[in-house]
């Protein structure tokens, strides 16, 4: 019975060692299965991750190639890279070079490719501010930002300038800033100028907007200056900017209807802080007969007013303003402005204080940034309009692109822009 159960046993551990070298055998073949699947899979991937590179390389010198064919009168103008993009004649570039590359390389099944604009256009806020940083900092236009601020370049009143118009519906209705509506207000702008006795103390400009106005003067004209930049459609280009009307006559009343009410806030407040000033209005208003408290408020806003007025004259003329005065300072006096004497400007020459320009950097200061950029857009594409291409639309013209290229069936995507 002994000898039996024994031999029971031995036959039923050879069968479990036998059961165990067969389910061996069975994972070892899985596991090898595996391992060679893997090293295929590791291998094709590989070759496709090669394939993929050499195609992004090829289609970088591509896309290169493309960026090369920038526009020269929009970069030698105004400094900023772009390049008249339509996606199916890129494609068809594109499809001829990639047919080229690929002709002998039968591991590459090439099977068309797609092109993407959109992100690029220029006439996007976010990109033309790039351009025009960029070309703010560029060596090739560091002389057109040092005449800024050179006081010679200031200039004088052309009184035969002719002002441009633009009436034209079409034109108008192409302008990258169609639609947008906006405005500066001065509303509460009086609280602006405890302790402050500058128009720049006014200013507070980051990197990025200081170059962004900077490029603004250097680039366009103003009322005083034309910074030598030949024919346009407009002569009070930063006007235009500041305003965004299609006159340069209503461009210029505006601004000045702004520096007229800048600085009447500012004589306002002379007046108010000044004793002696206040007392002569306290005289004048006695000798009318009417409620001196009422008849006060009036003359300090009228003698404000008239005093602003001539201020804008001397600026117009070249001159600079303080923005608070004395009473020494005072141009207008206060018997004339109520007896209605007051006939033509008086000049006071002052020796400190703001010039136009200031003022327009104060109001460019003043604006929300993407109209700013928008109307700034707008003068670039009137101008290269008048001056090399009646169709010229920024909108048309890219400073980079997105390429799709399809390859084994797989996408590989490459994107190159000139920053």
């Amino acid at each position: 019975m002994i000898y039996l159960d024994k031999q029971k046993n031995r036959v039923i551990s050879n069968y479990a060692i036998k059961n165990k070298n067969g389910s061996l055998s069975i994972y070892l073949a899985i596991f090898f299965v595996v391992i060679i699947s893997a090293s295929v899979i590791f291998i094709q991937e590989t070759k496709n991750r090669a394939i993929e590179s050499s195609a992004k390389s090829l289609a970088s010198v591509w896309l290169i190639s493309e960026l090369g064919k920038y526009d020269r009168p929009l970069y030698d103008r105004y400094g900023i890279y772009g390049f008249y993009g339509n996606s199916d004649e890129i494609v068809k570039d594109v499809n001829y070079m990639a047919r080229y590359s690929f002709k002998d390389k039968s591991f590459i099944d090439y099977q068309g490719s797609e092109i993407n604009l959109s992100s690029n256009s220029v006439a996007n806020p976010a990109v033309f501010k790039k351009e025009i940083i960029k070309a703010s900092t560029s060596e090739k236009f560091k002389a057109y930002f040092q005449k800024k601020n050179d006081e010679k370049n200031q200039g004088q009143l052309d009184e035969n300038r002719i002002e441009g118009k633009v009436y034209n519906q079409a034109i108008l209705g192409d302008l990258p800033s169609n639609g947008v509506k906006s405005s500066i207000s001065l509303s509460g702008f009086a609280s602006k100028f405890e302790g402050v006795n500058s128009i720049s103390s006014l200013i507070k400009k980051g990197g990025e907007e200081f170059l962004v106005d900077t490029y603004a003067n250097a680039f366009f004209k103003n009322y005083m200056s034309d910074n030598n930049l030949g024919d346009t459609v407009f002569s009070n280009e930063i006007e235009y900017v500041i305003c965004g009307k299609n006159e340069d006559e209503k461009n210029r009343k505006r601004v000045k209807h702004y520096i007229v009410a800048i600085r009447q806030i500012a004589n306002t407040l002379s007046i108010s802080t000044n004793p002696d000033m206040k007392e002569r209005i306290k005289a004048v208003a006695s000798l009318t007969g009417g409620a001196e408290v009422a008849t006060e408020v009036l003359l300090t806003e009228a003698w404000a007013l008239a005093e602003s007025e001539n201020d804008y004259q001397i600026l117009i003329r070249g001159g600079k303003v303080p923005l608070k005065k004395t009473s020494q300072q005072w141009a207008t006096q206060i018997e004339n402005i109520a007896k209605g004497i007051m006939d033509g400007y008086i000049e006071m020459n002052y020796t400190s204080g703001e010039s136009y320009t200031q003022y327009l950097d104060l109001f460019l200061f003043m604006m929300d940034e993407d109209v700013k950029l928008l109307r700034m857009m707008d003068l670039i594409q009137l101008n290269m309009k008048l001056n090399h291409y009646d169709d010229f639309l920024l909108k048309e013209y890219y400073v980079g692109l997105d390429l799709i290229i399809k390859i084994n069936n797989r996408e590989v995507t490459v994107s190159k822009t000139y920053y």
